[in-house]
């Protein structure tokens, strides 16, 4: 089962998130999704916004970021 399937059963509505290369097979998940993606253009600008929404909602926060740069 994929974690976009896991947070669509924990009805998660929004994902805040910051892509990048590590993290496309789950943006590539969430095509098939139901939860709306809301693009972010730093990922502690993503952190905020999930606990904003988490706090304002009642409802999961949720913020999705990319791993740092390769060495």
């Amino acid at each position: 089962m994929h974690l976009s399937k896991i947070l669509e059963l924990n009805s998660v509505k929004f994902i805040f998130g910051h892509p990048g290369e590590q993290i496309l097979p789950f943006y590539d998940a969430m095509r098939e999704s139901s939860i709306k993606h809301i693009l972010m253009r730093h990922e502690q600008g993503a952190a905020h916004a999930a606990d904003g929404y988490a706090r304002a909602s009642a409802s999961v926060g949720v913020c999705t970021a990319t791993g740092g740069p390769e060495l």
